[in-house]
């Protein structure tokens, strides 16, 4: 069994798409793998998810997926504004 994931930004942009676009759904619902790979995720990555990721299912209604975009979205900005830079790498530090 394979460990692979998706990055933040490919789930953000899948997310999106699972929230918006008709047809990408009917694709992904059908086809999965192939849905990732059409919307950029390297091969590679898309036949080393768990299999259970990649079986044809019934998609949640749009909503649900515009809510986990925006709680994914939210959560990323969070943790990129949590940077702190250490202060030894400031080399210019207003006074």
């Amino acid at each position: 069994m394979s460990d692979a994931a998706l990055t933040t930004q490919q789930t953000i942009k899948l997310l999106l798409e699972l929230a918006t676009n008709d047809a990408f759904r009917l694709r992904f619902e059908e086809k999965p793998a192939a849905a990732l790979v059409e919307l950029g995720i390297p091969h590679e990555t898309v036949i080393n998810l768990n299999a259970a990721c990649l079986s044809p299912a019934t998609l949640a209604d749009k909503a649900t997926f515009v809510e986990a975009h925006r709680q994914l979205v939210s959560s990323a900005i969070i943790e990129k504004s949590k940077m702190i830079i250490p202060p030894n790498l400031i080399l210019n530090r207003p006074k």
